[in-house]
């Protein structure tokens, strides 16, 4: 078994030069905050199992020993985002980057936590009553990158059987499952969370990793 974990913090005031969420190019140390990339917390844990049955030498090993149990276990906090409001609101004529960033008017978490409403195929990850467009001439008060994604769990596993045939040959079965629990994991990347507030699905996710893959395979070792 192993077991790898990381905490980490990345603070800048554009992600890479196709950042465009700068809205005030006369104040860019407005725009310090954490990065478009940042996740605090990433653990990872893989194992390989040797499962115990069958395991004295014979015709029953042969046939149905031999099987072992892997995979890989990952936990990632999600990535942070900010809620923009598209216009040229502070009349600065910046051309570039974002319009503004939207007024903060209340507590932007859900009491419940994510909810999903009725007719909707995504959450509300926040409360959208909490925001609402800036006051004129002014770039808004959320600021950037303060709300976070979802966070991701993720199961990877596989079942595997040495078949030998002789000293130089062998045959390896595999039974793999990627997202195995078939859990529903949104996208943690910064642009899958619909975070224009004039939108009509505003603080939803717009992405999901995959769903639950299957995939069975045969391997000539030799």
């Amino acid at each position: 078994m192993d077991v790898a974990y990381s905490y980490s913090h990345s603070i800048d005031d554009a992600s890479d030069r196709f950042d465009t969420t700068f809205v005030n190019a006369y104040d860019l140390r407005a725009n310090r905050a954490s990065s478009n990339f940042d996740q605090r917390h990433i653990l990872n844990i893989s194992y390989v199992y040797d499962l115990p049955f069958f395991r004295e030498k014979g015709l029953a090993h042969t046939v149905l020993g031999a099987w072992q149990l892997s995979g890989i276990t990952s936990f990632q906090t999600g990535t942070p985002f900010g809620v923009t409001f598209p216009n040229d609101n502070a009349g600065v004529g910046n051309g570039v980057g974002t319009g503004a960033y939207a007024d903060v008017v209340g507590n932007p978490n859900l009491l419940d936590g994510p909810t999903l409403l009725p007719g909707q195929k995504a959450p509300l990850l926040y409360n959208p009553n909490a925001f609402a467009a800036p006051t004129g001439l002014t770039f808004g008060t959320s600021g950037r990158n303060f709300l976070r994604n979802p966070r991701r769990t993720n199961f990877d596993m596989a079942l595997f059987k040495r078949i030998p045939v002789k000293e130089r040959l062998n045959f390896e079965f595999r039974a793999e499952a990627f997202n195995v629990f078939n859990h529903t994991q949104w996208s943690t990347n910064s642009g899958d969370v619909d975070n224009d507030i004039t939108s009509g699905t505003f603080l939803q996710p717009t992405a999901a990793h995959r769903a639950r893959t299957l995939q069975l395979a045969l391997k000539a070792i030799f």
